[in-house]
């Protein structure tokens, strides 16, 4: 009897056992403490492994090591990573029909009912953004609705007569609503908005409350106003570059679109809305002043609502955009309708997950993508 060696037995060992991991690497310029990195991507990232048997794993670096917020596009694109979020204000003439959407202020606080409606119209009634992607070497999914952006400054501001000359972070919409209400619109992305605030370069910073403990303007901002000045979105979670998402098995594509809801929900309600709850109570502890706001702010978003529309298909046709108003057109159906679907969802991340999927997800072909 022939007896085979320790080294071929375990060289027969190796053949027959699965094969090591793909590590892909999911760079974020959202800080490492954020509430979408800590707990949103992991839960996501976790999903694709176990749905892959292990075949695919991905490594989260934060904080900007490898891509800024205006340089993911990029950085994807020439595969620095191999997927990151992205925020089409901060690259417009890229994504110009992505940043159509993203300008276009939802007015209220339904944030279930605007992230359901982004992820719609981008998925399914927006041709021009699926092909805007796809001229950056990217593949897209997954995005969120901010909750209602607030105006956070360094000294409180009561009424939009205080706004007046205030240099305030703003992108998308709120650009629009800083000039409406007399305040200063300063481009930046809300990482670099934490040390302008110390410095006194801003005055203020239009965002989601939550962003008092994401980016640390804890220490500088000591008002806030309640007032919801506009939701603002699809920040694009899953930006993939389309060599990594070409060299997936269809199983693999798969895995990663049928867990996009599980990621869009998680991300809303689970590292977003029930974040902003903990923020504002931690910040009220820390002596921030909080105001409601009140009929100036009003007719600040009615004249935002009643302009945004001409003026944001003029700036998307300006920069290539084909049909403007059929993207507008889905955008305001697809809200109206989430709207009533939100009433079902509740703040339960369950429901959501499941209605984005019977709604969405479940009629993406990934082989399309």
């Amino acid at each position: 009897m022939r007896y085979l060696s320790s080294a071929a037995i375990l060289a027969v060992a190796l053949s027959f056992s699965p094969a090591q991991a793909k590590e892909l690497i999911y760079g974020s310029w959202l800080g490492a403490k954020s509430s979408t990195n800590e707990i949103a991507m992991p839960v996501y990232f976790d999903a694709i492994t176990k749905a892959t048997n292990g075949e695919i794993a991905w490594k989260l670096v934060a904080g900007g090591q490898l891509v800024t917020g205006p340089g993911t596009v990029e950085g994807v694109k020439n595969n620095l990573v191999d997927a990151g979020v992205v925020m089409a204000p901060y690259t417009p003439k890229e994504l110009p029909a992505t940043n159509l959407i993203f300008s276009t202020a939802v007015l209220g606080d339904d944030v279930i009912a605007a992230s359901g409606a982004m992820n719609e119209v981008v998925m399914l009634n927006c041709p021009e953004c699926l092909a805007e992607y796809k001229r950056n070497k990217a593949v897209a999914f997954a995005g969120y609705s901010t909750s209602p952006y607030l105006l956070m400054c360094r000294q409180p501001v009561q009424s939009v007569a205080e706004l007046q000359g205030r240099k305030v972070r703003s992108s998308g919409g709120g650009v629009s609503i800083m000039q409406i209400a007399g305040a200063t619109p300063v481009a930046m992305n809300p990482a670099d908005a934490t040390s302008a605030l110390e410095r006194g370069a801003i005055d203020c910073v239009l965002g989601s409350v939550a962003w008092l403990k994401n980016y640390g303007y804890m220490d500088s901002v000591r008002g806030v106003l309640t007032y919801p000045m506009g939701m603002g979105g699809p920040p694009l979670l899953m930006y993939i570059n389309r060599d990594v998402w070409s060299d997936m098995t269809p199983a693999q594509r798969k895995a990663h679109v049928d867990n996009a809801a599980k990621l869009v929900a998680v991300t809303t309600i689970d590292a977003q809305l029930k974040i902003d709850d903990e923020v504002v109570v931690e910040a009220k502890k820390k002596g921030i002043k909080f105001a409601e706001g009140g009929e100036d702010f009003a007719k600040v978003m009615a004249k935002r609502g009643e302009i945004q529309r001409e003026e944001n298909a003029k700036v998307a046709r300006a920069s290539g955009v084909k049909n403007p108003e059929a993207i507008l057109d889905a955008f305001d159906k697809a809200v109206e309708k989430w709207k009533g679907l939100s009433k079902e969802i509740g703040l339960d991340p369950a429901k959501f997950e499941a209605v984005l999927k019977r709604e969405v997800y479940d009629k993406v072909d990934p082989e399309k993508l």
